[in-house]
């Protein structure tokens, strides 16, 4: 191939001269071309109508979701924190004295664990919608599948549940052992939600105004309050021993004793009562429990204790061969209770003497170091306790026998005969004083049962995050996208427009140019 140029071909290349290649491929036709400078100059011209356009479709996105949640029967929830109020005991002092205290777990004013089952209850569930008109029939086992009761862990027992939780999805060794060394315990509050939408899944449910949901969950935990305040013995009324002594069948000194046992016995429950009790003071005559506990002290004073010692140094007996005999035999039975309890006392302190094991050590294992900790043992402080109750029970025996020798000495020596209708009509006389004061102390605790102030829950709106939402917080985010939604819709239609424009400008410019040609 010695020349490039062959014969016969025009149109061969030449190397001595510039060349220049031009390839089109596909070439459009300039009227069938958008211009997107355009296409945003037509935006720029409509500028103010779309910005309309787009705050109206705004206003609309965000008022669909209102409107919607309006119409539709969404379920909704209603709860509160029930925090527990009452006093219970927390210790026992040295002298035996049980020492009260807010209650700051899930205990009963009994010192039992507390039932929260009884929440849905058929007892609390039938006063709860006793008397409560609603608009749609709700069956009892509809309100109880509703109900949801959750406890409150303490800040502890979640952390504890925490690492176990994590060790466990470690898949640690350990993790089984961790879990089941942890001993959850809760605070005072727990939280009680009732759910909308009564009735079984497959069947059409029934829904009721959210007003009337959270009137039917405060009678259920009004219902369970009245509950607590009626079964345990702190919050019942006391037992009336001073109406049911037989004066007539029994000796006077007889009756004066059942007297002051009553009389103790009544004064010590209005004083375990707490201050807030105590100091309530009554619509009707304005008196405090405090004002009745002095004047029922003035009576056991006056009528009770002034009696009993006339009738103790006269010894004044309607029958005192019987009265001999009963107290003879009173104070065999006392001895004898008191040669047991000293048995127990005796062995009892041997076994404290000889017992060794009174501690243990046990090894916590914190992060890199040890400690060794001694623990007292729960069977020696058993045997400690049960010691302590043996010498309050000789002491009390020791008293009993000492007073039961005194009065058989003094019906022994004491032989003058004293009329005994001016006693008999004393001994009247301090009885209806005292039950006198005991019909006002149950009207007073009657009144204050009922009172408001004194409830064992306190109720509030907010529910650990579980309450129901308002109006707008129920729908913030529906609202949120329908705003999204509107203004990518108004973009859209302001774009939508100023393309339409365009693509009309070039059919119409190619129609004038085939027009003309």
């Amino acid at each position: 191939m010695s020349d490039l140029k062959q014969p016969g071909r025009e149109s061969a290349l030449s190397i001595e001269k510039d060349s220049q290649i031009n390839v089109v491929v596909n070439r459009p036709d300039e009227d069938d071309v958008i211009d997107l400078m355009r296409v945003f100059h037509n935006m720029k011209i409509t500028r103010r109508v779309y910005a309309w356009v787009i705050l109206l479709c705004l206003v609309v996105g965000v008022c669909i979701p209102l409107l919607l949640y309006q119409f539709k029967d969404a379920d909704s929830r209603v709860a509160s924190v029930v925090t527990l109020d009452y006093d219970v005991v927390l210790r026992v002092d040295t002298l035996g004295e049980p020492v009260y205290g807010p209650v700051a777990d899930l205990s009963a004013p009994d010192g039992t664990e507390l039932d929260l089952s009884q929440i849905t209850s058929a007892y609390v569930l039938q006063n709860a919608v006793a008397s409560l008109e609603l608009s749609e029939a709700v069956s009892l086992t509809n309100i109880r599948s509703n109900i949801h009761v959750e406890k409150i862990l303490t800040e502890d027992s979640r952390r504890q549940q925490e690492v176990a939780s994590r060790m466990l999805a470690d898949k640690n060794a350990g993790a089984y052992t961790q879990l089941q060394s942890v001993k959850l315990t809760y605070i005072n509050q727990f939280v009680v939600s009732l759910d909308n939408g009564f009735g079984t899944e497959d069947g059409d449910k029934v829904y009721l105004p959210d007003d009337e949901l959270r009137v039917l969950l405060d009678r259920v935990l009004a219902s369970y309050n009245d509950y607590l305040a009626t079964t345990y013995a702190n919050y019942k009324l006391p037992g009336d021993a001073i109406s049911i002594i037989d004066t007539d069948n029994l000796d006077i000194m007889e009756s004066l004793d059942l007297l002051r046992s009553a009389v103790d016995e009544l004064y010590d429950y209005c004083d375990d009562q707490t201050d807030a009790v105590k100091e309530y003071r009554s619509y009707r005559d304005g008196r405090s429990l405090n004002d009745l506990m002095a004047t029922l002290q003035t009576a056991r004073e006056v009528n009770v204790e002034y009696l009993y010692s006339h009738v103790y140094a006269n010894s004044i007996a309607k029958d005192r061969a019987e009265m001999l005999s009963q107290y003879r035999y009173l104070l065999r039975e006392a001895q004898t209770k008191l040669n047991v309890v000293n048995e127990n006392i005796k062995s009892t302190e041997e076994i404290l003497k000889s017992y060794q094991y009174d501690s243990i050590s046990v090894e916590n294992q914190e992060s890199d170091s040890s400690k060794t900790t001694k623990i007292t043992t729960d069977y020696y402080n058993n045997l400690v306790l049960q010691q302590a109750e043996n010498y309050n029970e000789a002491a009390s025996l020791e008293i009993s026998i000492d007073d039961l020798n005194t009065k058989i000495a003094n019906l022994q020596t004491n032989t003058s005969v004293i009329d005994t209708i001016q006693a008999k009509n004393e001994l009247t006389k301090a009885i209806s004083v005292c039950s006198s004061i005991y019909q006002s102390i149950c009207e007073q605790m009657e009144e204050i049962i009922d009172a408001p102030f004194y409830t064992t829950y306190a109720d509030a709106t907010a529910a650990q995050g579980q309450a129901q939402p308002s109006f707008l917080s129920a729908n913030v985010k529906k609202m949120i996208l329908g705003a999204l939604a509107g203004a990518v819709l108004g973009c859209g239609l302001w774009f939508g427009a100023a393309f339409i424009a365009e693509m009309k400008r070039g059919k119409s410019t190619k129609t004038e140019e085939e027009v003309q040609a």
